[in-house]
């Protein structure tokens, strides 16, 4: 009768610390794949929103013939209303944030009249700014007045307005958060009669 033999404790210690590599190996490439497909499917999900944003931001700014009211500054703690443009039909529509969830949840909002639909352009975002300029590219934004009751803004040299914003997707605790920043062009109000500022002859 033949004598079993079997694998020694080294033979087996040997293995199973080479198998531990090889597994830690494949679990850190499933975990590195993981988080890269989900950053690309958080991209184009940001992407796809900024295109219907700056579709829309686009559209309206251009083919407004006046800015009703807008705010100088926006922040995450300031006023909802960012601006309301005049449309060419002599209806409004407003642009609006919502940073009630917190920075890295803000909303930008688009309505159409004062009791119009609300589409939401805008999710998840951490900052959002507009400026304003006149026809020779002159930035106006810091000079606008605070208020805007005395001074209509039509009146205002505002000729273009330009859009900045930052949004994320994804947790950042997983590795999976995407970071998406947007800047869009100077988009030129065509239906908007250059007037002089009356208070800056």
């Amino acid at each position: 009768m033949s004598g079993r033999s079997g694998f020694t404790l080294l033979e087996v210690m040997m293995v199973t610390f080479i198998s531990s590599f090889v597994f830690a190996g494949v679990l850190s490439a499933y975990i590195f794949l993981g988080r890269g497909l989900a950053r690309q499917v958080n991209e184009e999900s940001l992407e796809s929103r900024s295109r219907l944003a700056l579709y829309w931001f686009t559209q309206d700014v251009s083919t407004a013939s006046a800015i009703a009211a807008c705010v100088p500054t926006s922040s995450t703690t300031g006023t909802p209303t960012l601006f309301t443009l005049t449309t060419a039909t002599g209806g409004t529509v407003s642009y609006s944030t919502d940073w009630s969830g917190g920075v890295g949840f803000g909303i930008l909002n688009r309505k159409i009249g004062s009791s119009g639909p609300t589409l939401k352009l805008l999710t998840n975002l951490t900052s959002l700014s507009f400026r304003y300029y006149d026809l020779p590219g002159n930035d106006l934004t810091s000079s606008l007045p605070t208020s805007l009751a005395s001074t209509p803004v039509q009146q205002i040299n505002v000729k273009q307005v330009y859009m900045t914003y930052v949004a994320t997707a994804g947790v950042a605790s997983t590795g999976a958060q995407s970071n998406y920043t947007v800047m869009s062009p100077r988009v030129i109000m065509k239906n908007k009669v250059f007037l002089t500022d009356p208070t800056n002859p």
